[in-house]
């Protein structure tokens, strides 16, 4: 029940945050190109600082991970946004929109990862 409860106020969280960016950038794509770029970035620093920090206990896991960034990023949107480039002719911004969106997703994995390892490496991380 724990768990549950971690994942359903982290989701309300993201989804929040999710719609306030939406909602700043009037919801046009570029919004949830950033959101996911963003969010791979935060995951994949997440992930690096839980592997090396045991001390996070596995609902505080489940908050961030599953919760916020699950509900913060969002393929669905992602996914109608290549559907209505498609639809409208726009083949070449589609096949931008998906192509970066996967790069720059698995770069700003690797990236939040390495900012991890870095910050790990100073003193005042374990202090």
């Amino acid at each position: 029940m724990k768990n549950s409860l971690a994942i359903v106020s982290g989701g309300a969280l993201g989804a929040t945050l999710r719609a306030m960016i939406g909602t700043a950038l009037n919801g046009v794509p570029v919004s949830t190109f950033l959101v996911n770029v963003t969010g791979s970035i935060i995951l994949g620093f997440f992930y690096q600082f839980v592997q090396s920090n045991h001390r996070i206990s596995g609902t505080l896991k489940k908050f961030i991970a599953t919760g916020i960034l699950g509900s913060f990023t969002t393929f669905s949107t992602y996914s109608l946004d290549l559907f209505v480039y498609v639809r409208e002719g726009q083949f070449f911004v589609a096949f931008l929109y998906g192509i970066g969106s996967i790069l720059l997703g698995i770069i700003g994995i690797l990236l939040g990862m390495t900012i991890a390892r870095k910050m790990r490496r100073n003193p005042a991380w374990n202090g």
